[in-house]
């Protein structure tokens, strides 16, 4: 077949799935433009033994065979038993394809994205080698010439665990090679990106259907809620770890000039000391978080909830608020219904959401205490904490309250132990974690952050928020809001009865599912969007079923129709 002949043949291929990169393509461009560390003209083609083309790189003879020059085929099989299994392939390197073309068959791949350097070596591959069947296959997905930022961007964007499996990257080892500094780049992207989702994904599958139903529930009273928070110069925050007990004498002693502000964990020590706070904050959708109330709670104290806290919670107070966090279905409500103040929960703890609150009040200066992510001398918590009575009703001459304790510190397999003069600390990957993502809310902050040197973990806190000093252009500089929620666009009975039909008039889930996601409009992409953390936890629940993609996503969506109509009707 001419060069230009199947050069047209696979562009048109390409076209049907990656139509930006075939316009791209077809553009006219200098062939001889370098691109990366590869020249077009560099490109050379050598005939197998089998008789198939095999693209070399470098100088006509002496050039580098990207595969087989005996049988690149019976290569490809070899690649296809090496790298067996399902779920999303990455390929590193396209190279004429013989690699890539066996897994086509296999219906347990989800998606197929392969990824390379340089536009030219792609034409020239495309005009030497035909690719059109591997183009047309729904589930191929082609990046060229991209950023670490544009590949980011794409698998956030793409790459649903809980739809598409687990992704395994297979290198093309002399492509790799040839342009080692992308590729290790693309890595880097991919293995930061694939860290985020995951630990998104462990999160959604615990809690998504909790956080579903209980903002469903909420609904009714969220309607109602009018309460607001009026802008704060100065605020502390306490956290329940136990520096909190050290820093009794310095709250009583600030308390009058300084705005509150309680975790959940902390309200029982705080009223234990007679100290009521100016508000409390509570993040947590499991029912376990009704236990920190249990000794009492000031009715006339704001009590800040998730739009998904438990239910039982919004009875607490005569001044309840609700914000939204992260979770699809808030940001959905936000966006279609009523707009509620945002709080940054992305910590994944309670006392990063009250230092986010103290952000957005306005406060130039936040003191920290009870802040510890760690157990100094092995205490977990302050004393008076809901769990020192749970643990003492429990505790036996055989299994006394400490033993419990310890129980639950050693229940992490990731304990780290240090020593100190005079004592020890234990901490945990997910504690450090915790601390990470505190300095990284820190640097986005414009306050002072006070954080006394304590037995438990310190804080990296940068020069800027340290000394107070605003940075930002006179222009970028926020005014503090009252922290309110916005009026509802309808009644909750109206928005769920129209977020119900939306659900209803999805288009039925096809496999495979990259490709029906690929075919929603922007509108029904946005409703899918709202289950996937139902699906994420429905996924864990029927690992044993093995349901595909499709099934799966009608199952999310029969799931919420059923939460739905118990909600309307109730």
């Amino acid at each position: 077949m001419p060069e230009k002949t199947l050069f047209e043949r696979n562009l048109l291929a390409l076209s049907l799935y990656n139509p930006e990169l075939s316009q791209e393509l077809s553009r006219e461009f200098d062939r001889d433009r370098k691109a990366g560390t590869i020249e077009a003209s560099e490109v050379t083609f050598l005939r197998s033994k089998s008789g198939l083309p095999v693209p070399a790189l470098g100088s006509q003879g002496g050039g580098l065979p990207l595969h087989s020059t005996f049988h690149p085929d019976r290569e490809g099989e070899r690649f296809r038993e090496l790298y067996a299994g399902d779920g999303f392939l990455l390929f590193l390197g396209l190279g004429a394809g013989y690699h890539i073309t066996p897994f086509l068959p296999l219906e347990g791949v989800s998606s197929i994205l392969i990824i390379d350097q340089s536009l030219p070596l792609l034409r020239r591959v495309l005009e030497h080698v035909d690719l059109h069947q591997l183009f047309l296959d729904p589930r191929v997905r082609l990046i060229v010439d991209k950023s670490k930022a544009e590949i980011e961007a794409y698998l956030l964007a793409n790459y649903i665990p809980a739809l598409l499996g687990d992704l395994r990257s297979i290198p093309l080892w002399p492509r790799f090679n040839a342009s080692k500094d992308y590729f290790k780049s693309v890595m880097e992207a991919v293995e930061s990106t694939i860290n985020k989702i995951a630990d998104d994904y462990t999160v959604q599958a615990a809690f998504g259907k909790k956080w579903f139903v209980n903002t469903l529930t909420n609904f009714r009273v969220a309607e109602r809620t009018g309460a607001t928070l009026s802008p704060r110069k100065k605020a502390i925050v306490t956290g329940a770890g136990p520096s909190l007990e050290e820093g009794l004498p310095e709250i009583r002693r600030l308390r009058d000039g300084y705005f509150l502000i309680a975790t959940d964990t902390s309200l029982p020590w705080l009223l234990a000391h007679d100290l009521e706070p100016d508000c409390v904050i509570s993040i947590d959708c499991q029912q376990v978080s009704y236990h920190h109330f249990l000794k009492g709670y000031p009715r006339r104290v704001p009590l800040l909830l998730d739009l998904a806290s438990p239910p039982v919670l919004t009875r607490l107070s005569d001044r309840l608020l609700f914000f939204s966090s992260g979770h699809p279905f808030s940001q959905f409500v936000n966006r279609n219904w009523r707009s509620f103040p945002y709080i940054d929960t992305s910590g994944g703890n309670v006392s990063h959401a009250a230092v986010s609150l103290a952000a957005r009040l306005g406060a130039k200066e936040i003191r920290l205490y009870g802040v510890d992510f760690s157990y100094p001398e092995g205490k977990t918590y302050a004393r008076g904490t809901y769990l020192y009575d749970y643990f003492q009703a429990r505790e036996t001459r055989r299994a006394p309250m400490e033993s419990h304790f310890f129980t639950l510190i050693f229940k992490n397999k990731t304990v780290i132990r240090e020593s100190f003069p005079g004592y020890v600390r234990y901490t945990t990957k997910p504690l450090l974690s915790y601390r990470e993502r505190m300095e990284a809310l820190f640097r986005s902050v414009d306050a002072e952050i006070v954080h006394a040197p304590v037995k438990g973990l310190t804080f990296d806190i940068p020069r800027r928020a340290a000394r107070g000093k605003n940075t930002r252009p006179e222009t970028d500089r926020r005014f503090p809001e009252l922290f309110a929620a916005g009026a509802a666009g309808s009644s909750a009975g109206e928005f769920l009865d129209a977020y119900r039909s939306s659900l209803e008039e999805l288009k039925k889930p096809f496999n495979p599912v990259i490709n029906y996601l690929h075919d929603l409009s922007a509108e029904e992409r946005e409703v899918w969007t709202t289950l996937m953390p139902a699906l994420a936890s429905l996924r864990v629940e029927t690992r044993g079923d093995a349901l595909d993609g499709a099934r799966l996503m009608e199952k999310a969506r029969d799931f919420a129709l059923e939460r739905l109509a118990a909600v309307c009707q109730s």
